[in-house]
């Protein structure tokens, strides 16, 4: 860093301090109580089943790298025995612009651990799923591009081929495989291109994978044994309940000190635009159910720890009344040391974790430690 900036900086510090604490607009802190319900939560167990996944991403000079995996963990109360189950693989990609590979690789990262997920909850059939993170979040991730890849103006003949491709193998899709990367798949991909090529390859196999993700989350969703499913987040930028350009969590941990929850919102995937690519044209039944899936959120302290959770909680028509205080209970048996945090999220975050040793290590094994990456001379 230049000197210059840094003098720069210091002469505005108390500038930037009296900003960030400073109140523009005017907050009424009862109104801000006013939509918080106290609540002291009873601890009480559960048969309950968290997931959670990672990745790590690297771009060399030609291509990138992708390393993903998705872990689920069950605990069940009537056996001594804590069951898991992990998915994951290797991307190379020659993807043109570079800046969405995070958006690629988190993509394969969200299928990972929704595939991880069903196959244990169909196995084990726990009463409580957690999802790391929001609900909503997992339908904000972008539909892939055929321009991520190529510069050739061929969006409508990928899709095309994607389409139909997808729709040739739905029934066969199971939460054990990664079928998108299945060489069978890959041949068949060959078949239909008239002259393969690495880029077109890769924007179909990517498309192909967000509707397997889409159609995972699906079966989730519709889950015979009807567990109740959560997302939980330790952050949020949302402002629905408050309505004030602070973030609604932010503004919660300032004035709430009791044990408790707040009103809910109503979230929907057509209330935040999401989209799903051409999933109508796939298949409207799925299309259909998950843009009409009725989730509704809230703000939830469960332990003395000076935090706040955003709680997502998936209305199943199915399943009866959900009552808030029953998932304070189920959270606060499963709080991570006071952290306001469930402990099985933290495990499973430990166990699926990707570091940069280790994707060291996979550089290694694949020879491409001194691979040129265009940035050594900085």
């Amino acid at each position: 860093m230049r000197v210059e900036l840094l003098e720069k900086i210091l002469k505005k510090k108390d500038k930037i301090r009296e900003y960030l604490q400073q109140n523009i607009e005017k907050i009424n802190e009862e109104e801000i109580k006013s939509k918080w319900t106290a609540y002291n939560p009873n601890p009480k167990p559960i048969h309950h089943l968290a997931a959670d996944g990672s990745f790590y991403q690297k771009s060399y000079l030609g291509f990138s790298l992708i390393v993903f995996a998705g872990y689920a963990e069950n605990t069940n109360l009537n056996s001594e025995n804590i069951s898991s189950f992990t998915i994951g693989d290797i991307f190379p990609t020659v993807i043109k612009k570079t800046e969405h590979v995070k958006t690629l690789a988190t993509l394969f990262m969200f299928l990972c651990e929704a595939k991880a997920l069903l196959y244990l909850a169909k196995k084990e059939k726990p009463d409580f799923i957690i999802f790391d993170g929001t609900i909503t979040s997992r339908f904000i991730i972008p539909f892939p591009l055929s321009n991520w890849f190529t510069d050739n103006e061929v969006e409508n003949q990928i899709n095309t081929i994607v389409n139909e491709l997808f729709k040739e193998n739905i029934e066969k899709i199971n939460e054990t495989d990664l079928y998108f990367l299945r060489d069978d798949i890959i041949k068949s991909i060959f078949t239909k291109l008239e002259s393969p090529r690495k880029d077109y390859i890769e924007a179909i196999v990517s498309k192909f994978a967000y509707y397997e993700y889409l159609f995972t989350l699906y079966n989730i969703f519709k889950l015979e044994h009807k567990p109740l499913i959560i997302g939980l987040a330790k952050t949020s930028t949302g402002t629905d309940t408050l309505n004030h350009s602070l973030p609604d969590i932010k503004l919660f941990l300032n004035y709430i000190n009791e044990l408790g929850y707040s009103e809910s919102v109503e979230q929907s995937l057509e209330k935040l635009k999401a989209s799903l690519g051409e999933l109508q044209l796939i298949d409207d039944k799925i299309f259909n159910f998950l843009y009409e899936l009725n989730i509704e959120s809230f703000y939830a302290k469960y332990t003395l720890k000076n935090a706040i959770n955003l709680i997502e909680v998936y209305q199943n028509p199915d399943f009866g009344t959900i009552r808030k205080e029953d998932i304070l209970d189920y959270l606060a048996d499963m709080d991570y040391l006071g952290y306001n945090y469930p402990f099985k999220l933290k495990k499973v975050d430990n166990e699926v974790r990707i570091t940069s040793s280790d994707f060291e290590f996979i550089e290694k094994q694949l020879g491409l430690e001194f691979s040129i990456t265009g940035r050594e001379a900085l």
